[in-house]
């Protein structure tokens, strides 16, 4: 593994969670955080051309994709459409379905329609790990495992971890480290 890209969830940013911390843990490793729309903006087609620019000339087997939310699921489209398997996919807090949130349903719409591939999904990359909270407030558990029966990953659950993310106290994230040290 030579490059990561982390990639936010909707309303997200690159400067919250637990990705700044995770940049400068991987600082050997060339880190991409790249800011996508959101909420104005926010449909696979914008977020897939900044996520491969941002990869541009980079191959896929020398890439993870770390994807937090809504941005685990655009880590998943690449891997559907890759010609090449990535590396790996960390899917944190991941979702192929509508929540049944308004406010962020109809933002979601255009990564989780239409249904995965998933047999191209597992094909696009050599490893796919998901890493979800027993009592996230947004994805109920069964989505999580869903997307990890769907590929063979191996579905790491945090207990009382929420949405991973920093309302839920994840600024680090020491378990995702591991695995990613693990590769």
């Amino acid at each position: 593994m030579n490059t990561c890209l982390i990639i936010h969830g909707a309303y997200g940013t690159p400067d919250e969670n637990w990705f700044p911390w995770l940049r400068s843990k991987l600082a050997e490793k060339t880190v991409f955080v790249p800011a996508f729309p959101t909420p104005d903006g926010q449909n696979l087609e914008n977020w897939l051309k900044i996520a491969l620019a941002s990869l541009r000339d980079i191959p896929p087997e020398e890439t993870v994709l770390i994807g937090h939310s809504i941005g685990a699921a655009l880590a998943l489209r690449m891997a559907e459409k890759t010609q090449k398997p990535f590396r790996a996919i960390f899917a944190v807090s991941p979702f192929a379905r509508d929540l049944g949130l308004p406010d962020f349903d109809s933002l979601n719409a255009s990564f989780i329609h239409p249904e995965f591939d998933w047999d191209a999904v597992a094909r696009g990359a050599e490893h796919i790990s998901c890493l979800a909270g027993d009592n996230d407030p947004y994805v109920p558990l069964a989505l999580p495992e869903e997307i990890a029966a769907h590929v063979g990953a191996k579905l790491t659950v945090v207990p009382k971890g929420g949405h991973l993310n920093a309302a839920a106290g994840f600024t680090e994230f020491p378990l995702l480290l591991d695995q990613l040290k693990k590769l």
